[in-house]
Order: C-alpha cells, then sequence, then structure tokens
C-alpha cells in the first residue's frame, strides 16, 4: 500500500471580496448606530455637524481673535454641562493661534504661532482654575459664552483682567 500524498495547507488568508454595495453599507449601519446611541438620549449630546456657521471671538484689550470651531461639544449631565471647543484662528495683528476650551478642566488655552492641535506653542495664554481664575461657562441655545476672564501668559504674567468669549456652534 502506497503512502498517502501529505495535504498542502495553504498559509495565506483567504480573501475577502466586498462588492460596491459595501462600503455604502458600513456607512449606513454606522449612521444607523449612531441614530440609535442619540434616540436613547437626544437631550444629552449636542454635536456640530457643520462647521460654516460656527464662530468665535475671544475679545481682549489687544482686539478680536477670531477662530473657527472645528470642535464644538456639549453634552449634558445631570443638569451640568461638559463642554469642549477646538478651532484656529486670527490674532488681531494677523498671527495664526489655536484656540481650547474644556469646561470639566475649566481651562482655556490660546496658542500662538499654531493653527492646529497637538502642537505646543512657544507663546500662549490661558485661563481658568490652574493658570489664573476659575471662570464660568453659559450656554444659550448653540451659544457658549464667559465674561470676566483672567488671561496670563506662559510665565503666568497678567495679558487681560477681563477679557471676554463667545463661541456660536451650529
Amino acid at each position: 500500500m502506497m503512502p498517502e500524498a501529505p495535504k498542502i495547507i495553504s498559509a495565506t488568508r483567504p480573501t475577502m471580496r466586498l462588492t460596491k454595495a459595501a462600503p455604502a453599507l458600513s456607512l449606513i449601519l454606522i449612521l444607523l448606530a449612531a441614530a440609535a446611541c442619540t434616540a436613547e438620549n437626544p437631550s444629552k449630546v449636542e454635536v456640530s455637524k457643520s462647521v460654516e456657521a460656527a464662530s468665535g471671538i475671544l475679545q481682549t484689550t489687544m482686539g478680536a481673535y477670531s477662530f473657527l470651531p472645528t470642535t464644538c461639544a456639549v453634552y449634558v449631565e445631570d443638569g451640568v454641562n461638559d463642554i469642549e471647543v477646538q478651532g484656529s484662528g486670527t490674532a488681531p495683528d494677523g498671527e495664526v493661534f489655536f484656540f481650547e476650551l474644556s469646561s470639566t478642566a475649566n481651562a482655556m488655552t490660546v496658542g500662538l504661532g499654531v493653527d492646529g492641535p497637538f502642537v505646543t506653542p512657544e507663546r500662549e495664554f490661558t485661563a481658568g482654575r490652574v493658570t489664573s481664575q476659575e471662570f464660568s461657562l453659559v450656554v444659550t441655545g448653540a451659544v457658549i459664552s464667559a465674561d470676566n476672564l483672567a488671561l496670563v501668559d506662559e510665565q503666568g504674567r497678567p495679558v487681560d483682567s477681563d477679557a471676554s468669549l463667545r463661541i456660536t456652534c451650529p
């Protein structure tokens, strides 16, 4: 009797062939999942989907720092707002900056000379509990505002003791 020939097992994985409908189906499933999440509690999450109507102005004694919020999220839990805003803009002198606001950290940062996240600016000014003084945010519809912001530079030196902030999220 002859020995049986060894079976060859392929080390390659079988390839999956996707039809043109697969990406569309994936998108539909993602949208349905997102709709289900917000349907559970529609009043809790408001996230900006369009940046066209969004705007932000930090009014200081040095002038208006205008920016376009690209992230503008307000989450309400037990009547407390969790607000996160980010966006790039232009200082009164034309310099670019990146704006960041976090209500949970009670922190606002304007990174001068940079126009995106995850870049450490050489110069900045900040406001908030840790760097200057705590501030309060007021949310009215799509508008987030704060008055009496005490701004300090990267060395902790006062920049402005009465700045104001107004952000419109779409």
